[in-house]
């Protein structure tokens, strides 16, 4: 799937390894960059859905989250123009994950 971000500070983020590991840290900053290329590397919305990180749908505003190790959730829409899900993700936001473990 191809990535694009739904703002300039998103893609600023999400684009320069400097600032993952600035926000998250080593560790952290890693693991976003490499969920990043994970969503990429999906070609259907079935292989988002085998991913480590418990992919869920906000049916209230048609949008998906993905935990990346405790340290972030990602934000974004699908493209669903074809019948799988494949296409576009447009990442909407990257935000910390909410203290006290992983949201379910």
């Amino acid at each position: 799937m191809d990535i694009w971000f739904g703002d300039d500070e998103t893609a600023e983020l999400c684009s320069r390894a400097a600032r993952l590991t600035a926000r998250w840290g080593a560790a952290g900053g890693r693991a976003v960059g490499r969920k990043l290329v994970q969503i990429e590397a999906a070609a259907t919305v079935e292989a988002l859905r085998a991913l480590p990180g418990g992919l869920r749908r906000d049916a209230t505003d048609d949008t998906w989250m993905i935990n990346v190790d405790g340290v972030a959730i990602i934000k974004f829409k699908l493209d669903d123009r074809t019948g799988d899900g494949a296409g576009t993700v447009r990442v909407l936001a990257v935000s910390d994950q909410p203290a006290g473990g992983t949201r379910r």
